[in-house]
């Protein structure tokens, strides 16, 4: 008898209880794949953030200036940058790319950062009114890798740009000079 009863328990599922077990699986999963894919998108901006920071401090370790726009290449020297060993140099050297963003030096001109010179000028900044280096942060593939955009100075200035509509997505945005803050918060 007691035979009887353990070969009834390991007999395995039903053939309903098997297609409630797949029921149930198939919710988990149409229910948490979005959720999975939002979460990789916030990931993916925490570290292009983040990057993006440690990249503007590396233009600042090296006292780079706008008239000598450094590459890519030459900030990776530098040792407190080897976490960024998964990064690949891409377009000649002048872009990086890391978990699904874009990164660039580029200059912000005297025209695009004068709007917040009086207050520079006030706190004793020499370069207030000139150009300004930066990182430049973007998503390589808008809604799919990020969305939001930012923006890094070697002088420790953050910004951020919602990039609802994509400004800036894949190689195709490198190079492109801001023409204004407008937007960036």
């Amino acid at each position: 008898m007691r035979e009887a009863v353990l070969s009834h328990h390991t007999a395995g599922l039903s053939f309903s209880g098997a297609l409630s077990l797949l029921a149930v699986v198939s919710v988990l999963v149409v229910v948490s794949v979005p959720h999975l894919s939002e979460i990789a998108l916030q990931e993916n901006e925490a570290d292009a953030r983040g990057t993006a920071q440690i990249l503007a401090g590396a233009l600042q370790a090296l006292d780079a200036k706008p008239r000598y726009q450094p590459s890519m290449r030459e900030l990776l020297r530098f040792p407190e940058l080897r976490t960024l060993g998964d990064a690949e140099l891409v377009a000649g050297d002048a872009v990086l790319r890391r978990h699904g963003y874009l990164f660039e030096v580029t200059c912000l001109s005297p025209g695009v950062t004068a709007p917040s010179a009086p207050a520079a000028l006030l706190s004793g900044e020499s370069d207030a009114l000139g150009a300004i280096l930066a990182i430049r942060a973007w998503p390589w593939a808008h809604g799919t890798t990020g969305v939001a955009a930012f923006l890094a100075t070697q002088e420790g200035g953050r910004l951020e740009h919602p990039n609802a509509v994509p400004h800036w997505e894949g190689l195709a945005s490198a190079g492109s000079q801001l023409a204004s803050l407008e937007g960036w918060r």
